[in-house]
Protein backbone atom coordinates (compact mmCIF):
# COMPACT_ATOMS: atom_id res chain seq x y z
CA UNK A 1 0.00 0.00 0.00
CA UNK A 2 1.26 3.29 -0.93
CA UNK A 3 0.34 6.90 1.25
CA UNK A 4 0.55 9.66 -0.56
CA UNK A 5 1.63 13.38 1.24
CA UNK A 6 -2.08 13.49 2.09
CA UNK A 7 -2.20 11.00 3.79
CA UNK A 8 -4.80 9.52 1.58
CA UNK A 9 -3.87 5.54 0.12
CA UNK A 10 -3.03 5.87 -3.30
CA UNK A 11 -3.13 2.54 -5.82
CA UNK A 12 0.24 0.97 -5.93
CA UNK A 13 0.12 0.56 -9.66
CA UNK A 14 3.32 2.77 -10.48
CA UNK A 15 5.64 1.42 -8.49
CA UNK A 16 6.64 -1.95 -10.11
CA UNK A 17 9.23 -2.48 -7.43
CA UNK A 18 10.99 0.32 -8.21
CA UNK A 19 13.27 0.84 -4.84
CA UNK A 20 15.59 3.44 -6.17
CA UNK A 21 15.57 6.36 -8.84
CA UNK A 22 12.73 8.97 -8.80
CA UNK A 23 9.59 8.49 -7.34
CA UNK A 24 6.58 7.70 -9.43
CA UNK A 25 4.26 9.50 -7.77
CA UNK A 26 5.36 13.30 -7.41
CA UNK A 27 8.15 12.42 -10.52
CA UNK A 28 10.84 14.55 -8.35
CA UNK A 29 11.89 13.35 -5.06
CA UNK A 30 14.72 10.55 -4.67
CA UNK A 31 13.78 6.67 -3.09
CA UNK A 32 15.41 6.00 0.02
CA UNK A 33 15.15 2.38 0.53
CA UNK A 34 15.35 0.08 4.12
CA UNK A 35 16.28 -3.53 3.88
CA UNK A 36 15.81 -5.84 6.86
CA UNK A 37 15.59 -9.11 7.86
CA UNK A 38 12.25 -10.42 10.05
CA UNK A 39 11.02 -13.44 10.92
CA UNK A 40 12.78 -15.15 7.94
CA UNK A 41 11.49 -13.11 5.39
CA UNK A 42 12.99 -9.82 3.45
CA UNK A 43 11.53 -6.71 4.46
CA UNK A 44 12.03 -3.29 2.31
CA UNK A 45 10.66 -0.01 3.27
CA UNK A 46 10.99 2.69 0.38
CA UNK A 47 10.12 5.89 0.76
CA UNK A 48 10.09 9.36 -1.06
CA UNK A 49 12.00 12.08 0.23
CA UNK A 50 10.07 14.80 -1.17
CA UNK A 51 6.66 14.00 -1.24
CA UNK A 52 6.49 11.00 1.68
CA UNK A 53 4.61 8.28 -0.45
CA UNK A 54 5.62 4.99 1.10
CA UNK A 55 5.86 1.26 0.15
CA UNK A 56 6.76 -1.82 1.75
CA UNK A 57 7.53 -5.27 0.05
CA UNK A 58 8.23 -9.04 1.65
CA UNK A 59 10.34 -10.91 -0.16
CA UNK A 60 10.34 -8.63 -3.40
CA UNK A 61 6.48 -8.58 -3.48
CA UNK A 62 4.30 -5.49 -2.65
CA UNK A 63 2.98 -5.83 1.31
CA UNK A 64 0.33 -3.54 3.50
CA UNK A 65 1.99 -2.06 6.27
CA UNK A 66 -0.82 -3.83 8.72
CA UNK A 67 0.96 -7.28 7.25
CA UNK A 68 4.24 -5.88 7.98
CA UNK A 69 3.02 -5.00 11.65
CA UNK A 70 1.34 -8.47 11.90
CA UNK A 71 4.58 -10.08 11.51
CA UNK A 72 6.65 -7.86 13.70
CA UNK A 73 4.35 -8.29 16.27
CA UNK A 74 4.07 -11.97 16.12
CA UNK A 75 7.78 -12.00 15.81
CA UNK A 76 7.93 -10.46 19.73
CA UNK A 77 5.47 -12.89 21.21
Amino acid sequence: MLWASDRSPVEDTGMNEKLAGTCPVCQQGDLISISMSVSGSELTFTTCHLCEAKWWYRDGEPVPLQSVIGSVLSRKA
